[in-house]
């Protein structure tokens, strides 16, 4: 199902999404496994393209860095809504917190009801798995409604089984924008590599920028480019070996 990726301009900017793109996606968030080449290939793009590689995810940013020690890259987590920039600098979006506390404690019940539910709350936004149990989606889906019918600063983002709930205006395509504004991603080609829903809003800013954007597996998308994992590692070691 691979489409042939092209070769990328020397002055190119790398934005990973993390599960489903850099890893694969596992029961629960913690259980995920990070291959070898992983770290390797980041540490070989960071290096030839001036470390202008940035994880872009609606990870914590401490999970993150906890999957990919020892490697610390600037990383827009939780969507955008915590973003370290290159310095190590952090930047927080803190404008909502009473609103995502609300919602927690909103849907805290349904999850104590159903085992195999998971609320993972994290410093600005919140995620409803239900991937151990698909049978309930349409009881989560109904619940984040509820939810932000009470707390309408905050929007339902739906990925692949899980809602999210984050703060209005916070997205991927936002963290992007933000990310290049700076050293040393600033002037360069932004190449985005997602496989969810919540990737969408990257792929639109990337492609209006003139950068490449890539789908990992099926689904709609408004993407330029389709891999699947296999696919995008060969292409990324392709990139770091042969330029």
């Amino acid at each position: 199902m691979t489409n042939t990726l092209p070769d990328v301009p020397s002055a190119s900017a790398f934005f990973f999404d993390f599960d489903g793109t850099l890893v694969a996606i596992a029961p629960r968030p913690e259980l995920v496994t990070v291959e070898p080449e992983v770290r390797e290939v980041l540490e070989a793009l960071s290096t030839q393209y001036g470390g202008a590689v940035a994880i872009v995810t609606g990870r914590p940013l401490d999970a993150v860095d906890g999957f990919l020690t020892p490697i610390k890259l600037a990383t827009a987590a939780e969507h955008g809504s915590v973003r370290r920039d290159s310095t190590g600098s952090l930047h927080f979006d803190e404008g909502n917190a009473q609103a995502v506390e609300a919602a927690y404690m909103a849907l805290a019940p349904l999850v104590e009801e159903h085992p195999g539910l998971i609320l993972e709350r994290k410093r600005s936004s919140l995620s409803l798995h239900y991937r151990q149990r698909p049978d309930l989606a349409a009881s989560c889906e109904a619940a984040v409604r509820d939810v932000v019918a009470e707390n309408p600063s905050l929007v339902i983002l739906p990925g692949k089984m899980v809602f999210e709930l984050k703060p209005e205006g916070v997205d991927k395509g936002e963290a992007v924008r933000a990310i290049l504004k700076e050293a040393p991603f600033k002037g360069r080609t932004p190449i985005f590599i997602g496989d969810d829903v919540t990737d969408e809003h990257a792929f639109e800013v990337v492609n209006a920028l003139g950068g490449l954007s890539i789908k990992i597996d099926e689904g709609d998308t408004i993407a330029n480019y389709r891999t699947d994992r296999k696919g995008l590692f060969e292409w990324l070691f392709r990139l770091v070996t042969h330029s």
